[in-house]
């Protein structure tokens, strides 16, 4: 976080992180016999939300039920394509995933170059 409290993109990668992460403990951790894990149903129940409390000042936000979130909060956990699959839909790639192509190759491309010039 920065003097005047914005939070950084790596912040909130993180925070996501965290999020699933927990989201995942949460679900092994209930998953009994027809039981419910307990954040699904209370949102208010035993789950500690204190790491992604932000500023000292700021209270400890509570868990919501899932619909009360966005739609596209639930798309940033799926898979992202790979590389041999944008290959092979390259003429059928819409603008974002070009670019996720495009990234992905020029990364490729570095640590190849990279790792060529280690070599003596």
């Amino acid at each position: 976080i920065s003097k005047c409290g914005i939070v950084a993109a790596h912040s909130l990668e993180y925070m996501l992180r965290r999020l699933q992460a927990f989201a995942r403990f949460a679900k092994k951790k209930g998953g009994g016999k027809g039981k419910k894990p307990a954040g699904d149903t209370d949102p208010t129940g035993p789950l500690n939300m204190s790491c992604f409390q932000l500023m000292v000042k700021d209270e400890v936000p509570k868990a919501l039920p899932d619909s009360e979130y966005p739609e596209w909060l639930w798309k940033l956990a799926e898979p992202r394509l790979t590389i041999t699959d944008l290959e092979t839909n390259y003429d059928n790639l819409n603008m974002a995933e070009l670019t996720q192509y495009i990234r992905a190759k020029r990364r490729e491309q570095l640590r190849e170059t990279n790792a060529d010039s280690l070599r003596f």
